[in-house]
């Protein structure tokens, strides 16, 4: 018996009725994965929780709940725009390869400037979101990958290294053995609680939130289709059915809204809280609220994504939080991603066949260097109207102080310089005019 259905279930799978199984093909390990389509389900507080609990089963570990979950969370507006805000602040920096001698390589930016390098920084910074990913590197045409993609994380187990054919099997293609690896990227975060070799993402701590975010949105709906919008109400006195059904007809026609019929003597009436018309304040208050956690979440700061310029008081520009919030989550993934493309996707590529000499991948500094000038030039302002001060005064400010204490050169310009009689100048101001007037 047992052997019938052994061959009945390779014969399924040969006709590709749970989808091609292809384990001779290790360019993408998608293509183990059956063709089945992933059920999503409506998430609550009770499901968050048991998505991490599945997650930190003892035994058989699964990210299966956790990963069904994520993919409706981040199905909500003001987490994908934070989502999208973050990758930008490292997806839109510039980038830079360096020669062990610290010389640019510009040959290696320029073969890594394609789509598909873009494609992998992208799905490398998702795990930061989901835990995990598994890019697979494809097929190379022309010197370059065709395609970049990644594995469906819900068939993947970051604890048993493995990529199954169906959701929660135990067994499946180890990604980090031998035929495997040479073709994926295997990138994860570190685990916050020590149960496991992966942490789960920053998602799990943004879902119970966009929970309560998008229940809130359903109960405003219901709030202003009750007592915002118009109520019909037909009244009758026949009891004929065809005569009430032309009736009710006409009532529905009449637009979107609630209606009823009903007798003379019925009453249909709608209950306020004590909040009366202002009732619809709560949904507001609630849903800003939830959208500040989860903006504190992905950006550093409540107000990252909705800020408005001047409202956060006498700080702006380098000295504002969001600012700081910002480049400290810039700087962080700038280092994430760094780390992948030195220690896993250069040394992959070399693998492959392709000619990569020693070099080191590093982010433009842009912010950074524009930073430090932007000092500069403010502590040089503040320096010139002191020397301004002091010329007033009938004093003066030495060049060669100016110059070591702001970096910028100065000079004396003559022609700029007013009719003073040769009496009142200093010393050092004739001497000068003497070396100019005699090279002219």
């Amino acid at each position: 018996m047992a052997n019938v259905f052994s061959k009945a279930i390779n014969y399924i799978g040969s006709q590709g009725l749970f989808g091609s199984i292809k384990k001779q093909n290790p360019k993408n390990l998608s293509t183990y994965i059956s063709n089945v389509q992933f059920q999503r389900m409506r998430q609550d507080v009770m499901s968050w929780r048991e998505a991490v609990k599945e997650a930190e089963n003892a035994w058989y570990p699964h990210r299966v709940k956790l990963q069904r979950l994520y993919i409706d969370t981040a199905l909500n507006g003001h987490v994908s725009a934070c989502i999208d805000r973050r990758k930008d602040l490292t997806l839109l920096r510039d980038f830079c390869f360096y020669n062990s001698d610290g010389s640019r390589n510009e040959d290696m930016e320029k073969f890594f400037d394609k789509k598909w390098f873009h494609d992998t920084l992208g799905y490398c910074l998702d795990a930061i979101y989901y835990g995990y990913t598994l890019v697979s590197l494809g097929d190379i045409e022309n010197g370059e990958f065709k395609e970049v993609t990644f594995v469906r994380r819900w068939n993947i187990s970051p604890d048993r290294h493995n990529v199954t054919s169906l959701e929660y099997s135990i067994n499946g293609q180890d990604f980090l053995s031998d035929e495997y690896k040479g073709w994926h990227i295997w990138v994860t975060t570190p685990s916050e609680t020590g149960v496991s070799n992966c942490g789960i993402g920053l998602l799990y701590k943004v879902a119970v939130y966009e929970i309560f975010l998008r229940n809130v949105l359903g109960y405003n709906g219901d709030f202003v289709e009750l007592f915002a919008q118009p109520y019909r109400i037909g009244k009758t006195t026949k009891t004929e059915e065809n005569e009430r059904a032309e009736l009710a007809q006409a009532l529905k026609d009449m637009g979107s809204s609630g209606w009823a019929i009903v007798d003379n003597t019925d009453t249909i009436e709608f209950l306020e809280s004590s909040l009366g018309g202002t009732g619809f304040q709560g949904y507001d208050n609630l849903e800003k609220r939830c959208q500040q956690y989860i903006s504190k979440i992905i950006l550093g700061h409540a107000d990252a994504l909705d800020s408005t310029s001047g409202k956060l008081g006498a700080s702006q520009g380098e000295d504002n939080p969001i600012y700081k919030a910002l480049q400290d989550k810039q700087t962080n993934d700038g280092k994430y991603i760094e780390n992948i493309v030195n220690s896993q996707i250069i040394p992959k590529l070399r693998n492959l066949g392709f000619a990569i000499p020693e070099v080191t991948f590093k982010f433009s500094n842009n912010a950074e260097t524009e930073q430090v000038k932007n000092k500069a030039v403010e502590y040089a302002t503040k320096l010139s109207a002191v020397a301004v001060n002091l010329k007033n005064a009938g004093l003066g400010i030495d060049e060669q102080y100016f110059t070591e204490e702001t970096g910028i050169p100065v000079y004396v310009n003559m022609q700029a310089m007013p009719n003073v009689p040769m009496n009142k100048l200093s010393d050092k101001t004739k001497a000068k005019l003497k070396v100019f007037y005699a090279k002219r």
